[in-house]
């Protein structure tokens, strides 16, 4: 009995694995983490193109303030071009030598500002502080006290003087965000024509090192960020510049999350985006290991029926048995003194055997039917559904194509068939 059902168990159990097996469904890739808003930038960025040769300034350029330092050529570090293929390289940061003037005036205009004289003297304190500062190689701390002085005059040079500051902080946006301010009422306000062609030269400069994003979003009170910072309340968008390179987009309202870490975006170029929220249930998807959902409710339900054949098997054999038994019992009472002889009755011993066998086949299909069983209880719980998250992106993405395709072609010249095929 025990070795009939170890056999059968055995048996039964490998087969339908096996079977099952022969088809699996490929396992789906969890869908990769993308970075959290405040993890740090990614460093690798392409190539930006070869700064444009600028002229040099010119050292007999006449300066519109006594005491003013002549003024250096903004240069940026050439980048070669990124082999195809290859990975982005970092655009080299832009540097310049320029120093400003220890005694730099501002000119007043009406034009951008007439400030009251206790203004003029705060920014001019903070300003020139700012440019001890900046030709000491303190740029951080130049930076600083240039934008207090912007606090008590808001003045075109002091904008040049920060967006120098900046450039060698290597901060191209805020190095854009500057110099615009500086030029937008011409050369006047900066006293020298050098630093409006030069602040010309600088944005083309950065431009390289740039690209924009516009971001939207339509689901009221939904917080969206940019790399971390939270830039707009839904509904709205929001467009900036921003450096060339990858940025994550996340969007979060209570119950509802979106987070989208954008391709590489190349100097120039517009990355706009509409961050659509789903639920965690929206973005959660089933999957079983194998496509056959049928298999292991079948092998249990041959398992079933095996051990109903084998059950019948059994009541046979107990029939033949009491066949049997009666049997003996006439023997014995027609017999001589010397009792019923088994072997000398062939009738009786086919009864007997005929029982022992059935007995036999009736316990090896009950060793059948429980591996059967046991092993389709098994296929169900390994088959059964397993949830993952999906990226929001992947819900509008568009069907898969198939793999392969067959076409008709027919012509006067030619009638056939195309096969075209993806992998």
């Amino acid at each position: 009995m025990i070795k009939a059902l170890a056999v059968g168990l055995g048996l039964v159990l490998g087969a339908g694995v096996v079977h099952a097996q022969t088809k699996r469904t490929p396992k789906r890739k969890a869908p990769a983490t993308a970075p959290k808003p405040a993890d740090p930038q990614p460093a690798a960025t392409p190539a930006a193109p070869d700064a444009p040769a600028l002229p040099p300034a010119s050292p007999a350029a006449p300066s519109a303030t006594p005491g003013a330092a002549p003024t250096a050529t903004p240069s940026a570090t050439p980048t070669a071009p990124a082999a195809p293929g290859s990975k982005p390289v970092k655009p080299a940061p832009m540097k310049t030598d320029e120093k400003a003037a220890a005694n730099e005036a501002l000119q007043r205009h009406a034009a951008y500002k007439n400030v009251a004289k206790a203004d003029e003297e705060c920014a001019l304190a903070a300003f020139h502080a700012g440019i001890d500062l900046y030709n000491n190689g303190l740029f951080l701390q130049s930076v600083q006290r240039y934008r207090e002085a912007l606090k008590c005059w808001d003045h075109p040079g002091i904008h040049y003087n920060l967006a120098l500051a900046l450039i060698n902080l290597d901060q191209p946006v805020g190095v854009y965000e500057q110099l615009n301010e500086s030029i937008k009422f011409g050369p006047e306000p900066l006293t020298n024509q050098d630093k409006f062609d030069h602040a010309k030269e600088y944005l083309k400069l950065v431009a390289g090192q740039l690209a924009d994003i516009e971001v939207s979003c339509d689901k009221p009170g939904a917080k969206v960020a940019v790399d971390g910072k939270e830039v707009f309340v839904a509904p709205g968008s929001y467009k900036a510049k921003v450096r060339v390179g990858k940025h994550t987009f996340y969007g979060d309202k209570e119950g509802y999350n979106a987070r989208v870490t954008a391709p590489f975006i190349g100097p120039g170029e517009t990355f706009r985006i509409e961050l659509k929220l789903y639920t965690a249930e929206e973005l959660t998807r089933y999957h079983r290991r194998w496509d056959r959902t049928w298999m292991p409710y079948t092998v249990i339900g041959v398992g079933a029926l095996v051990g109903i054949v084998g059950g019948i098997f059994e009541l046979s054999a107990s029939s033949s048995f009491s066949d049997y038994d009666s049997g003996v019992a006439r023997c014995n009472t027609t017999s001589t003194s010397t009792g019923c002889l088994v072997k000398d009755h062939p009738e009786l011993v086919e009864m007997r055997d005929s029982g022992n066998s059935k007995r036999t086949i009736g316990y090896i299909g009950y060793g059948i039917a429980g591996a059967a069983v046991l092993t389709g209880a098994v296929l169900a719980v390994l088959n059964r559904q397993q949830p993952y998250q999906i990226k929001p992106e992947e819900i509008e993405a568009p069907p898969p194509q198939p793999a392969v395709s067959i076409a008709p072609i027919v012509s006067p010249e030619l009638t056939g068939a195309m096969v075209q095929g993806h992998f």
